[in-house]
């Protein structure tokens, strides 16, 4: 499939998988060809005996955990959310934080 990382060679894809990648790429997206194993950004023809997808965006989800010191910083316990005095505010990118969008505050 075109938007999967199950590789489909394009001698297999349907009409409207192949349009999507053809729409892509005329509309500037990257494509990437499977090749041993990983996907790869290519920017040739297509051929029957590769599979291809659009590469897909990358998932962006913003992280925001309180906490407090008592013996140590805990953050995001259930436990001591009364106690809470600061905020810690991050973003993800695929899952990996984004250590130069960390930003903390104080609460009380």
């Amino acid at each position: 499939m075109t938007h999967q990382d199950t590789p489909t060679l394009w001698a297999d894809m349907t009409p409207e998988e192949k349009g999507a990648l053809l729409l892509a790429k005329y509309e500037g997206k990257v494509i990437q060809r499977s090749y041993v194993g990983a996907w790869e950004t290519v920017d040739a023809p297509f051929f029957h005996g590769s599979a291809y997808r659009i590469k897909p965006e990358l998932k962006r989800e913003t992280v925001t955990m309180n906490g407090c010191h008592i013996e140590s910083w805990t953050f995001g316990s259930e436990f001591l959310i009364d106690r809470d005095t600061h905020r810690i505010t991050f973003e993800t990118i695929d899952g990996e934080p984004d250590c130069a969008t960390i930003r903390m505050e104080r609460l009380t």
